[in-house]
């Protein structure tokens, strides 16, 4: 099957791959890169990558074992929500618990890296209440995948083992490698915020490409107090996504309605002399 293949524009060559390759969570091992135009003084750079078809096939066995675990999760997580309280599920989990799953998270951890091919170099620490494990070997990069796919069914597979014997409230559990999560954190908002204001001047809904529930959260996020647009999550599974509304129908400058179509209108000076600028 023919790889897709994505686009990406920047001042420069070198700045377009970074952006490409760091908004597909790939490193050039894993990419076929091509120069579509060098730009110039009044244009950017174009790049097109391709996601390896080894990359490919890492990914694919990725989301599989992530929806392998989903079905096996999924009854578990039904049958405790319907025994345990409400007021219960809002409780906070000890330092004393927190520091107990770490400890045997961090066995469950390294030997999931050793299975894997990995040198075992990671970190582990607790953050405002979350396991966080992060991956800092050499080959870390190899870790994330296309789209962070690896990741997330390595982060599933680490949030199943924590959680699988806890009794009581569930133990959020975060990995992330070579700083990946916060790298396409600040990349997502910023194409967030930009489709925003593409969606607003054009008055059209975008949707965006299939994400996973923690990318779409950061979407959803960074527009919730957007006077621009907001959002909603469309389709089942694999092929959840984003739609951006925009919000031009409820968009308004004082009383006049064709401020779009005319501008705003002229108010007075109040006594001020009016200013020539030259």
């Amino acid at each position: 099957m023919e790889q897709q293949s994505y686009e990406f524009k920047a001042s420069n060559i070198a700045a377009a791959k970074k952006k490409g390759l760091e908004t597909l969570g790939l490193t050039e091992e894993q990419a076929e890169i091509e120069v579509i135009s060098n730009g110039g003084i009044f244009s950017k750079a174009i790049v097109r990558i391709t996601p390896k078809e080894s990359s490919a096939e890492e990914v694919n066995e990725a989301a599989e074992k992530v929806e392998e675990v989903k079905e096996e999760i999924a009854p578990k997580k039904a049958t405790a929500k319907a025994s345990v309280p409400a007021s219960d599920e809002e409780e906070k989990v000890s330092y004393e618990v927190l520091k107990q799953k770490l400890e045997e998270g961090k066995v469950f951890f390294a030997d999931l890296l050793k299975t894997a091919g990995g040198k075992g170099g990671f970190e582990a620490h607790i953050r405002d209440g979350e396991l966080c494990f992060y991956i800092g070997s050499e080959d870390a990069k190899r870790f994330i995948g296309y789209k962070g796919e690896t990741l997330e069914a390595i982060q599933v597979l680490v949030s199943h083992f924590i959680n699988q014997k806890n009794e009581g409230p569930h133990i959020s559990v975060i990995v992330d490698a070579d700083f990946y999560r916060e790298r396409r954190k600040k990349t997502l908002i910023a194409m967030a915020r930009r489709l925003a204001t593409q969606a607003f001047r054009t008055h059209r809904e975008i949707a965006l490409d299939p994400m996973n529930s923690y990318e779409r959260r950061i979407i959803h996020t960074a527009l919730q107090n957007s006077y621009e647009a907001e959002t909603r999550s469309d389709g089942e599974g694999a092929e959840r996504h984003v739609v951006i509304v925009p919000k031009n129908g409820q968009m308004s400058y004082g009383t006049d309605s064709s401020f779009r179509k005319k501008g705003p209108s002229r108010t007075k000076s109040y006594g001020y002399e009016k200013r020539k600028f030259f």
